[in-house]
């Protein structure tokens, strides 16, 4: 059984490296195209533009089976998010509340991403008014609760694509820490999807 397990698991984090290869080239042509742009008005701005997208790709070289800080995978996630907000300019706005006390807290890497993505992807790039994303943390008993919350409202309960990256999150959550553990979703169509992401609380050594 335990064979097993290890091999179920070692599937999921082939999964998510193939899904990320997938990402990263569209991504990047993105990505380029927006700092080509800005370059042209501000060459501060693309300068550290350049700076986010060294620190994207950086990120991306862990591997799935690693733990990282909540920290740093915010860190990961407020790289694509700078991108993409040069890229939307006032077509997006972020907000990232995550308290100090919590920073340290460890979690998979490549949990907060794919949610992120998805909600950019799938969610407010669709709409024509500005798209929200909020970012949160909190603690609740021995749990660590994280949302990602967008205002577009478009979540689709299916198995396709676009919702490929969230489901390989949830898959991997639960095979790694059990079925009280993963996602769960909130949507109220065509106002927002709020994605809480249920993990353990990891006391510091």
């Amino acid at each position: 059984a335990g064979q097993y397990e290890r091999q179920k698991a070692m599937l999921t984090q082939s999964e998510i490296k193939l899904l990320h290869a997938q990402v990263n080239p569209h991504f990047l042509f993105n990505a380029l195209n927006t700092i080509k742009a800005v370059i042209r008005r501000d060459s501060e701005q693309a300068s550290q533009l350049v700076q986010y997208l060294s620190t994207f790709f950086r990120k991306n070289l862990k591997r799935p089976s690693e733990f990282v800080t909540l920290a740093d995978e915010i860190e990961h996630v407020n790289a694509y998010l700078q991108i993409e907000k040069a890229r939307f300019q006032s077509r997006l706005q972020v907000n990232i509340a995550i308290p100090q006390e919590l920073s340290q807290q460890q979690l998979p890497a490549f949990t907060l991403q794919p949610i992120v993505e998805n909600a950019i992807k799938h969610g407010t790039s669709q709409l024509l008014d500005t798209g929200r994303v909020a970012i949160s943390a909190r603690r609740e008993g021995q749990h660590l609760m994280l949302e990602i919350e967008d205002n577009a409202g478009l979540y689709q309960p299916v198995t396709n694509a676009s919702g490929l990256g969230m489901n390989l999150v949830d898959k991997r959550l639960r095979e790694r820490f059990g079925d009280d553990y993963g996602i769960s979703v909130a949507c109220e169509p065509d106002s927002y999807t709020r994605i809480t992401l249920r993990l353990p609380w990891r006391d510091e050594a």
